[in-house]
């Protein structure tokens, strides 16, 4: 099975019926945390995150959506029980969820929203080389290259599966005359780097299969059918 990264929209508002369907498939815990969040927001990103990867993991092992359970590694990685051969990684942020699966390798995936940053958080978390790079960038593509470069590294640390324990300048992101981007540390390690649209940034990684060119778009009423 080829890799996809699948991404959705979150609404700024969902019709109530969607919203009590979209519960009904995730786990007790979802709900639970759903029902604590302070801003509604929140609550949409973490339940339809999870209604994604089992619409979309139920077509890998034949199960309803619902009968899929997860568990995560101890460095919060998820992974699918009892198939932890099947790949896949979610994230969510600001106006959208991604999700990458597929193939037979591990698999990374980060969406960020960009937002205006103070430039000297590069110098804490980025490599020399890095934080060189993105000194040398025109005032104008910094915060850009700012939220390629942590998105990037960001994808990496998931494909891996080792979380904060793996410092984010322990490697370097590096952007080739093609515009292609690669980490020496990890030569053999596709990756994938876009805008989602003006205000979110989202990148991928794989260790070692290619990634598709372009995520492939689903709609909440697509999401909403596939559970009927």
């Amino acid at each position: 099975m080829m890799i996809t990264i699948h991404v959705l929209q979150v609404p700024a508002e969902l019709p109530e019926a969607y919203w009590k369907h979209f519960l009904s498939h995730v786990s007790e815990e979802r709900r639970g945390q759903a029902s604590r969040f302070v801003h509604l927001a929140d609550a949409y990103r973490s339940v339809l995150g999870e209604v994604l990867t089992r619409v979309k993991l139920s077509k890998s092992t034949g199960l309803n959506p619902e009968e899929l359970s997860f568990t995560r590694n101890k460095y919060g990685k998820p992974s699918l029980t009892p198939y932890p051969n099947v790949q896949f990684n979610v994230s969510h942020s600001g106006d959208w969820i991604a999700l990458i699966s597929g193939g037979d390798v591990d698999l990374g995936v980060d969406v960020e929203k960009i937002a205006p940053i103070d430039m000297k958080i590069a110098e804490r978390f980025f490599s020399l080389t890095e934080s060189k790079f993105l000194a040398a960038e025109p005032a104008e593509m910094q915060l850009e290259t700012f939220y390629r470069l942590w998105t990037l590294k960001e994808s990496y640390i998931k494909t891996v599966g080792m979380g904060l324990s793996m410092p984010l300048d322990s490697f370097s992101m590096i952007r080739n005359a093609d515009g292609d981007w690669h980490s020496s540390e990890a030569a053999s390690y596709p990756f994938l780097s876009l805008r989602l649209d003006h205000g979110h940034m989202l990148a991928a990684c794989s260790a070692g299969e290619d990634l598709p060119a372009q995520p492939d778009f689903i709609t909440i009423e697509e999401l909403y059918q596939a559970l009927l």
